[in-house]
């Protein structure tokens, strides 16, 4: 190798190795993101409701677009109902070495091997509107018993303060056990009289809804009930339905979500979808986007639930 050949090699292996540097400094393009010097975090999503329910998939989707765009690597499974393989996704998760699992919803106490084995790997599990139980680092969700609470109020000031009802709630689900919860106290402290108490389908929340209420209200004729409340907006379209389908416009609707139908229906005029109480989405992914990265940071959460303000809907501001 000649003087002027052994230069040009010399100054060509310096700038591969300048060029390197500059690579491992931006981080490849290969999808895991690693913005901030290697700041960016492996942030596991796994939901069991993500293609079934509207009210997740916003929620998820807010606070894993969020995530991204600060850098962190985001994976999301969903299990599509299936409660039990939520525990071998979280098991795949930390298989995987990720830094944090978010649950999307779910109630966590079908999820002990899950939260067990994340504890045992010193992962921690947040959950968006999930629940506490043992293993969850945080549940970042909306305030339950003001949703239970204010749309319940809303249906019997719509009823001009007595009357009977029907509830459809899901127990198996804390967030909507709570403030299915709330709404029955409410209900009782008023003298509204509950007629049926039925357990809802997440599987199928329209569907279920609208079939069991046209049954319900062949059973009721009119004047014998006098409004619907339902804990989520997806199963509130279908008791809505039912009532138009079955022309009784004279028994009201609510439900809880805020979602943009729920809104629609509601600023139609004489509609008898009277209210939703919105759930701040977008505030409760961004809220747990904060919280996971205080505690990568070192400072846990101040409590094991962290609730987010809700807001009434009805046709002045739907």
């Amino acid at each position: 190798m000649n003087h002027t050949t052994r230069r040009r090699f010399l100054v060509g292996v310096a700038a591969l190795a300048a060029g390197s540097v500059l690579v491992a400094a931006c981080g490849g393009d290969d999808g895991d993101s690693s913005a901030g010097g290697g700041a960016g975090k492996k942030l596991a999503i796994v939901s069991p409701y993500y293609s079934d329910q509207p009210a997740t998939k916003e929620v998820v989707d807010a606070f894993r677009s969020a995530a991204q765009a600060k850098g962190h690597t985001v994976t999301l499974v969903d299990t599509k109902g299936d409660l039990s393989a939520v525990n071998n996704e979280m098991q795949n998760a930390i298989s995987q070495k990720v830094d944090a699992i978010v649950l999307g919803m779910g109630d966590p106490k079908e999820f002990g091997a899950g939260l067990a084995a994340a504890k045992n790997a010193n992962i921690p599990v947040f959950g968006l509107d999930a629940g506490a139980a043992d293993g969850v680092t945080a549940n970042i969700t909306s305030d339950n018993d003001f949703l239970g609470t204010t749309s319940a109020q809303a249906l019997i000031d719509a009823m001009g303060g007595s009357g009977s009802i029907f509830i459809i709630h899901f127990d198996p689900f804390e967030p909507v056990r709570l403030r299915g919860a709330a709404a029955r106290k409410l209900f009782e402290e008023k003298g509204i009289k509950v007629l049926e108490d039925i357990q809802g389908d997440p599987a199928d929340s329209t569907g279920f809804a609208k079939t069991k209420v046209l049954e319900l209200l062949t059973k009721y004729p009119k004047d014998q009930v006098q409004g619907i409340w339902v804990a989520w907006d997806a199963s509130a379209l279908g008791a809505y339905q039912a009532t138009q389908e079955a022309g009784r416009t004279e028994v009201f609707v609510v439900g809880v979500d805020g979602q943009d139908f729920a809104r629609a229906e509601i600023r139609k005029e004489n509609s008898n979808w009277v209210a939703t109480v919105r759930q701040d989405w977008p505030a409760i992914a961004a809220k747990a986007l904060e919280v996971i990265e205080a505690n990568f940071a070192g400072t846990a959460p101040a409590s094991q639930t962290i609730v987010v303000p809700g807001e009434l809907i009805t046709r002045d501001n739907a």
